[in-house]
């Protein structure tokens, strides 16, 4: 059996260094100075380490394999069976509702989380890129019916191999 930490920070080291994850860490920065961060499906990926400096509550929530750390709530769930009775100063999900299915219920069920979203998808990869990927081609529109409301905020990242990912900002998502 493989060790799934192995498998984690092989992802995570595959990634650290994209261009989407220093996009998608600038614009956390642009829309929230976040006491208390929610990251949906980490997949052991350290993405809450970009707020520890100044967040006093950090939760990672996923199916299999939560980003564990000091002072972090690892939880290991199916976000569907996690109260959204909570909200978050920011919620992130990257990379996620390309491989769940039925994204619009996820993607409605992260709405309710919090008061700014930042969330970002493979764009416009042709199906069959990745075989894990559900939902591919992801573009502007399958957003839109997954979230049912426009974005606040749309950026594209292009990595220097031309793939590109697609960030979206939903603002007072809660209240």
């Amino acid at each position: 059996m493989v060790n799934s930490s192995v498998i984690s920070t092989k992802y995570w080291d595959d990634r650290k260094d994209n261009i989407y994850l220093y996009a998608a860490r600038k614009i956390c920065e642009k829309f929230s100075r976040p006491d208390s961060v929610i990251d949906v499906g980490s997949n052991g990926t350290p993405t809450l380490e970009w707020h520890r400096s100044h967040a006093s509550r950090l939760v990672s929530i996923d199916l299999r394999n939560p980003y564990r750390a000091k002072g972090v709530e690892s939880i290991t769930q199916n976000f569907f069976d996690y109260p959204a009775a909570q909200s978050f100063d920011l919620v992130t999900c990257f990379q996620v509702l390309e491989h769940v299915p039925e994204p619009r219920d996820f993607a409605q069920k992260l709405l309710q989380l919090g008061k700014v979203l930042v969330v970002s998808v493979p764009y416009q990869w042709p199906k069959g890129k990745c075989i894990y990927h559900i939902h591919d081609p992801v573009n502007e529109e399958k957003m839109l019916a997954w979230f049912q409301r426009t974005p606040d905020f749309s950026y594209i990242a292009r990595e220097l191999n031309k793939v590109e990912r697609l960030i979206q900002v939903y603002k007072n998502i809660s209240d």
